[in-house]
C-alpha cells in the first residue's frame, strides 16, 4: 500500500488552490522521477506536478487531493512518501521514505 504524508499544511491549502485552477475534473498530482541538470552533474530527482491518471498508476486521497504513482517509481523508491518545503527552492519538494 502506498502511502504519502503532506508535513507542511501551506502546501495542502496550494495544492488545493492549484486544483481549482486547473478546472479539469479529472486532474491529479503525480509523483514522479525526472532528471535535474546535466552532464555528469545530472541526476534523477523525485517531482510532484499535475496530470491525469494512467492505467498502472496507484491512486490515493491525501488530505482530500488526488494523487498518483506510477508502479515504476514504487519499484524504484518504495511505497511511502513526504512531500515537504524544500527550504532552498521555497517549493514543495518529494522524498522517498522507502
Amino acid at each position: 500500500m502506498v502511502s504519502i504524508k503532506i508535513v507542511d499544511p501551506a502546501i495542502v491549502e496550494k495544492f488545493r488552490q492549484i486544483l481549482a485552477s486547473e478546472n479539469d475534473e479529472d486532474a491529479v498530482f503525480r509523483i514522479k522521477e525526472t532528471k535535474v541538470g546535466g552532464g555528469c552533474k545530472s541526476h534523477m530527482e523525485l517531482l510532484v506536478g499535475i496530470d491525469e491518471v494512467e492505467d498502472e498508476d496507484q491512486q490515493l486521497q491525501v488530505d482530500g487531493l488526488p494523487f498518483v504513482i506510477s508502479e515504476d517509481v514504487i519499484d524504484s523508491y518504495g511505497s511511502s512518501y513526504e512531500i515537504y518545503t524544500d527550504t532552498d527552492k521555497g517549493m514543495p519538494a518529494v522524498r522517498a521514505l522507502g
